[in-house]
């Protein structure tokens, strides 16, 4: 009889997805961790029961994360991530020619640890580059032990602020505002912001309100990802104007090898909103004031 992992429900929907080899199922101190073989998207990684990324369609997440940001940027040098994961981030952010030095966070060492081991073609040899140092400890810590202004490019990779998640209290105003501190002046912040799904827009809503209340400059970017049945949402937030088009758009595309998604055509895709979402996400979301304000909040999970 087939074995199917299936995602909570969401808005009145659950997906389950069948697996044909379960690798390892662990229960970390943070979170339940399942590496496994699926007949439709390949080998997957779950975090408490969500499809975290596949081996059929991840680049088609992270290929969208990391590469509308830094080519906005232009010349991001230093890059602070958090969320490592599978390396899969900071294997994109690696293809960018300009980077010097990559910090990668995650407070959940096992699941970095497992991922190595059994997906070892997500990080594709870039925990052992040079540039990069990769740290176990909270998020906000590596904030607080930043100095003022010393990163060009902050990624958000978190999981979903649930209230028993590890990441609940990263989702504030008050962290956002630690992570405007550490930003460089023309520094880029980008959020993963869970579904673009037009019968409930209340959780992007709130992140990108959330944001603005701290940056001035807030863009929503959307990308499909077919293991997550949906359009899923990233933010970016910038003290300096957000220049989505560059004149220099193509030259900067060019820079980069090995893409297998982003591109151009792909970068003004994710950057223009169907006009039915436009126009729903005008409606202002709620502005998180800290942690105890988050354990209403649900997010689809990434």
């Amino acid at each position: 009889m087939p074995i199917f992992v299936k995602e909570p429900s969401y808005g009145g929907v659950a997906i389950e997805i069948e697996v044909e080899r379960l690798i390892v199922r662990r229960e970390t101190p943070f979170q339940e961790v399942i590496i496994a073989d699926t007949p439709g998207y390949g080998r997957a990684l779950f975090l408490d029961g969500h499809v975290q990324s596949t081996a059929a369609d991840e680049a088609m997440y992270h290929e969208l994360l990391i590469h509308p940001a830094l080519v906005i940027h232009g010349a991001p040098r230093r890059v602070l991530i958090g969320g490592t994961g599978e390396g899969a981030t900071l294997r994109e952010v690696l293809r960018h020619p300009t980077i010097e030095s990559v910090v990668a966070v995650d407070v959940d060492a096992e699941v970095v640890a497992l991922c190595r081991e059994h997906l070892p073609g997500w990080s594709a040899g870039a925990f052992e580059d040079p540039r990069v140092e990769s740290r176990t400890e909270d998020f906000m810590a590596t904030l607080a032990g930043s100095a003022d202004g010393a990163w060009d490019v902050v990624i958000a990779d978190l999981t979903d602020p649930v209230e028993e998640g590890p990441s609940l209290h990263l989702w504030s105003a008050p962290f956002f505002e630690q992570v405007r501190r550490v930003m460089a002046e023309d520094g880029i912040l980008v959020v993963q912001s869970g579904e673009a799904d037009p019968v409930d827009l209340s959780a992007l809503r709130t992140v990108r309100s959330t944001l603005a209340s701290v940056f001035p400059h807030v863009r929503v970017l959307l990308a499909m990802v077919p293991s997550f049945h949906c359009l899923w949402a990233f933010t970016l937030a910038s003290c300096a104007p957000i220049v989505a088009m560059p004149a220099d758009l193509e030259a900067r595309i060019r820079r980069l090898t090995g893409l297998r998604v982003y591109s151009r055509i792909a970068h003004e895709a994710a950057l223009t909103i169907p006009p039915l979402l436009a126009e729903l996400l005008e409606e202002p979301g709620k502005v998180i004031t800290g942690a105890e304000a988050m354990a209403s909040l649900t997010l689809p999970s990434l």
